[in-house]
């Protein structure tokens, strides 16, 4: 068993919310399909889904995160509030809550909504005494940027104070500048993400040239990339070190990565080795995908199909 530890998430959080029906006839008013809704519901998404993940697994999780003051945050606290997180949002009732609508047609996704306010809220800057406060019971420290406004205005405060703990920072990124994550310790871009810092490789000896030269440049202990059907690749000053993806029939890939960071953060954070904390967090992953929309990977599943 990976040993509990006392995990704290900052990022952007938001709410996925699914509507799911048939599709039986093209509306007259324009050549669109009309979506017989039959089932709704929601589930906690962005950082709140890596949260969970992490408390899913058995970790000890409060989460940070910014909040409006609508409907949507209300569907959100509710979700949080059924699980074991301790949830400390961030509210400012000028902006609304992130909201990703997918409605769905015999488990195809047809179209996606979002209602989200980016890089607008000033609140952000202001908590990080509280934010602070946080960092010294925990563990370590995982963030969750989707580049929504929460991370960046403090990404370098935290990583300062978090190393100056003794504390691991994993970050999960977005965005056209990794610099800013600088000094943590992992960094975890998918393969687009990673290629629009770098540009594409052309070869795998200049993708790993990429990766061994954006490490350095980060001065970062490690980097991961997801490479998705290829697997992932895991740089540090050993150099690159390849995993092959866990063959799975893929359903929804919605979340895989917040399974990928909430795994390897937490068996990093417990003790495991990297490799091996890569390894397990490959098969999370490759679980993860099977299912409709975000979802958890508890310890009892990953035990059984790590021996698989």
């Amino acid at each position: 068993m990976i040993k509990k530890k006392k995990i704290l998430v900052l990022g952007d959080v938001m709410l996925d919310r699914y509507w799911t029906g048939k599709v039986n006839r093209i509306s007259p008013e324009a050549p669109v399909p009309v979506v017989d809704i039959t089932e709704t519901f929601d589930k906690p998404g962005g950082a709140a889904n890596v949260a969970k993940n992490l408390a899913d697994f058995g970790m000890d999780v409060t989460l940070v995160g910014l909040i409006g003051d609508d409907e949507t945050s209300e569907s959100l606290k509710s979700l949080i509030s059924k699980t074991n997180i301790s949830f400390h949002p961030i509210i400012d009732k000028k902006i609304r809550t992130t909201l990703k609508l997918r409605v769905i047609d015999q488990n195809q996704q047809l179209l996606r909504i979002d209602h989200e306010d980016v890089n607008i809220s000033k609140k952000i800057k202001s908590s990080y005494h509280d934010i602070k406060e946080l960092l010294g019971d925990c563990d370590g420290v995982v963030i969750s940027d989707y580049d929504k406004g929460v991370v960046k205005p403090i990404i370098y405060d935290i990583i300062r104070d978090a190393n100056h703990l003794g504390l691991m920072t994993f970050i999960d990124p977005k965005g056209y500048d990794f610099s800013v994550y600088e000094s943590s310790t992992l960094v975890k871009p998918n393969l687009s993400e990673f290629e629009l810092i770098m540009g594409k490789s052309n070869n795998p000896n200049e993708f790993e040239n990429n990766g061994k030269n954006l490490r350095e440049k980060l001065k970062i202990k490690y980097l991961l990339v997801t490479r998705g059907k290829d697997g992932m690749t895991l740089f540090s000053e050993k150099g690159a070190q390849f995993f092959e993806s866990v063959k799975k029939d893929v359903f929804d890939v919605t979340g895989a990565g917040d399974t990928v960071i909430s795994i390897l953060s937490s068996c990093i954070i417990a003790g495991e080795s990297v490799g091996e904390s890569v390894r397990l967090s490959n098969i999370a992953a490759s679980l993860s995908v099977l299912k409709l929309g975000s979802t958890s990977v508890s310890q009892d599943e990953l035990k059984s199909a790590s021996k698989k």
